[in-house]
């Protein structure tokens, strides 16, 4: 536990340097205000393709967009051979474990993101293109993430807590 603790101390310390850049609202502002740890599950669901490494967005989105029983999620994984924590989407079940559909050992990952609702993971690739990646992709924060209010909590996009 204390390792998981330190390392998620670490990913927050991180992203929270980040959002000193952001002159406004932006993706690292949304991951301080929003974002949470999720655990990772073991073993992988049986219906899970993985994925091509470093396609982790076009990866995630496709199971996000075809599948019901799962959520989206953007953030910042951890991956302790690394010195720093990389921008990664990935995938949540019911009970808001961790679903990696490009990483295949996952077992010392550190996992922190903000979960999207399906229908407003659908809405943003309409609006941009099929393009994927909510907090990466810099043409749609400019158009949709302008007003905190507005987009991420208004627009109901982010999954309740006590969802999972």
């Amino acid at each position: 536990m204390e390792h998981t603790t330190a390392l998620l101390d670490e990913v927050i310390s991180f992203i929270d340097q980040l959002t000193e850049g952001e002159k406004t609202f932006g993706p690292s502002t949304a991951l301080i205000r929003y974002g949470r740890e999720f655990p990772v599950i073991a073993p992988k669901p049986s219906w899970l393709r993985m994925g091509e490494k470093r396609n982790c967005f076009n990866t995630a989105t496709t199971y996000a967009v075809m599948r019901s029983d799962i959520f989206y999620v953007e953030g910042y994984a951890f991956e302790p051979e690394l010195p720093f924590p990389v921008q990664h989407a990935w995938l949540v079940d019911a009970h808001g474990q961790v679903i990696d559909p490009t990483y295949e050992d996952t077992t010392d990952h550190l996992y922190f993101g903000i979960a999207f609702k399906r229908d407003f993971v659908i809405d943003m690739l309409a609006g941009n293109n099929g393009q994927a990646g909510l907090l990466v992709n810099l043409h749609l924060l400019r158009r949709q993430f302008r007003d905190p209010m507005l987009t991420i909590r208004g627009s109901m996009a982010l999954i309740p807590k006590d969802r999972y």
